[in-house]
């Protein structure tokens, strides 16, 4: 599992170690997940490799006979990459659950869900009609609507993440 715990115990354990003390019954501790950061390196330098056969003639030729469409597309991969690496780098983490709620990347903002606007969480497949494109997501049931995030998002199986974030909800929620 890839969460990143970010209180002293594991995401299993107490979330404070004081509280268990003082006769609360332990709760799980806050986590986060986020991707890779090797998969963020590897966007960059994907996108670094393709500016580059982009922008020099000879290389492009060498590379695949590209002409200047061909190039022209090349270097729209290169800058889709690099906006895929700053996303995932800027938004990090993608969710982080703790005691006063859910902290998620929603699109391009941050948002704070206090546990009282958390209707449901649990992970779900979005299937494809045509193809055999499964794609697995986290979806948190808000009073205001419902938010998918990807397994690509979180970094991580959403399964796990969904009982993760239930057993929090139980405990402070």
């Amino acid at each position: 599992m890839t969460a990143h715990p970010t209180g002293p115990a594991d995401p299993t354990g107490p979330a404070d170690p004081a509280g268990a003390d003082a006769g609360e019954p332990p709760g799980p501790a806050e986590a986060s997940w986020s991707p890779p950061l090797w998969r963020v390196g590897l966007y960059a330098l994907g996108g670094t490799v393709a500016a580059l056969v982009a922008a020099v003639g000879p290389l492009a030729w060498r590379v695949g006979s590209l002409d200047a469409a061909g190039r022209l597309l090349v270097g729209v991969l290169a800058a889709g990459l690099w906006v895929l690496a700053a996303r995932d780098l800027l938004a990090r983490p993608a969710l982080r659950v703790g005691p006063d709620g859910v902290d998620l990347v929603d699109g391009a903002r941050r948002r704070h869900l206090p546990w009282a606007a958390v209707v449901d969480v649990r992970a779900g497949t979005l299937p494809h009609n045509r193809r055999a494109v499964h794609l697995r997501t986290l979806e948190i049931e808000t009073i205001d609507g419902p938010i998918l995030l990807t397994r690509r998002q979180l970094g991580a199986d959403p399964g796990p993440i969904a009982d993760h974030v239930n057993q929090v909800r139980r405990c402070h929620g």
